[in-house]
């Protein structure tokens, strides 16, 4: 099962998050027929909208994001809202590209480093939070430590990673670790060293539960563990959504459309789910 565990150590001036997400981004990697290349790439953003989201203590919070950084994956979106519930799709899920020389699948070259992160948080204050910040490498994890960095002011470091294999994705997860202010410089050097261990966290992660990786390597400090959540690959689409954008087009347009096309369809660019509205039904919207 899934599962993204909080935790603070050094008496709290320490924050740090380990994600196991294997299941969400293998029905990611389903919902949109995902090449090993765009899982990889979709699945560290997935990571990282979990861990935007864990945050979240309203419902109705929500946040997105989009990348786009030139490369041949095109335009990357993800959203999610309270309860770590994420969706999010590429622009070119087909994309493919050889992996590396040095055996790891060719992320920033899907991604490109042309471009800027661009986030917006809706956290139901008067105006929503909007934060961007250039591409450092489009490896993600790189870029997300700086944005964090930049535009947040909560210096992170951010390991990402999704193994995938013949049968899909054998292991997807991600550590974030935020040192906060007055953290003792022993401290971070400790986990500088730490760090070192996690530029492979999906192998780590193959390898170890979530539980057992925070025991191994933080067991040294005194852990507080924060409640346990499950991230989730979850689209919060529904016909009743999709009639408001059908009203957008105005009675004359969508009667126009459906007597070319006998019908119309809108497809939900986060879950691939088709909506297929008829006349009879544009009857009931418009008299509503």
């Amino acid at each position: 099962m899934d599962k993204l565990q909080k935790f603070f150590i050094a008496d709290g001036k320490v924050l740090i998050t380990v994600i196991k997400n294997t299941d969400m981004v293998n029905k990611a990697r389903e919902i949109h027929n995902l090449t090993p290349t765009t899982t990889a790439v979709l699945g560290r953003c997935l990571t990282v909208a979990a861990f935007m989201t864990s945050g979240f203590k309203d419902e109705g919070q929500r946040m997105s994001f989009n990348i786009n950084g030139g490369g041949p994956i095109g335009r990357i979106v993800v959203s999610g809202r309270t309860g770590c519930k994420v969706k999010g799709y590429v622009e070119n899920p087909s994309l493919d590209l050889p992996i590396r020389a040095d055996g790891k699948i060719d992320v920033g070259g899907a991604v490109g480093k042309d471009g800027e992160i661009s986030v917006i948080k809706d956290l139901g204050l008067k105006e929503p939070y909007t934060g961007k910040c250039n591409l450092v490498s489009g490896e993600i994890a790189e870029d997300f430590a700086y944005y964090f960095t930049a535009s947040e002011q909560s210096p992170s470091a951010v390991a990402l990673g999704v193994l995938v294999d013949k049968d899909g994705v054998k292991t997807s997860g991600g550590i974030f670790i935020q040192p906060m202010p007055g953290c003792n410089d022993m401290v971070i050097t400790m986990l500088e060293d730490i760090c070192t261990n996690f530029t492979h966290i999906s192998s780590v992660l193959d390898k170890m539960e979530v539980d057992e990786l925070i025991d191994y390597y933080f067991g040294q400090f005194d852990v507080k563990m924060l409640p346990p959540v499950v991230p989730e690959f979850s689209c919060d689409c529904s016909r009743e959504l999709i009639e408001k954008v059908i009203l957008t087009l105005g009675k004359k347009d969508a009667y126009d459309i459906v007597d070319k096309d006998k019908q119309i369809e809108v497809g939900c660019q986060f879950c691939n789910t088709k909506y297929r509205f008829t006349r009879e039904d544009l009857d009931k919207i418009f008299a509503e």
